[in-house]
């Protein structure tokens, strides 16, 4: 976990023009400058890396509505629950 800097009530003319080019702020604007570490390029590709159990029913035949599937697959077990009671 890094460090956050904020710091409230800087104006615009005592930021580097960097900065105020890239939040378009004019000289007399009063901001708020919050400063955190950013993601690197590995920790951004980690967290678009998509879960590998995402779509591992694809290829079934027998899953053609997945929605319908689980819904029978559902009721099978409500119904044996009440058979049961």
């Amino acid at each position: 976990m890094g460090t956050t800097v904020v710091i409230e009530g800087v104006r615009a003319s005592e930021l580097p023009e960097a900065w105020r080019q890239r939040v378009k702020a004019k000289g007399n604007d009063v901001l708020t400058v919050t400063i955190a570490k950013r993601k690197t390029a590995t920790a951004a590709k980690t967290a678009r890396k998509p879960n590998a159990t995402f779509g591992m029913w694809a290829d079934r035949a027998d899953v053609n509505d997945p929605a319908a599937y689980v819904r029978a697959l559902r009721e099978t077990r409500v119904s044996s629950r009440r058979s049961a009671d």
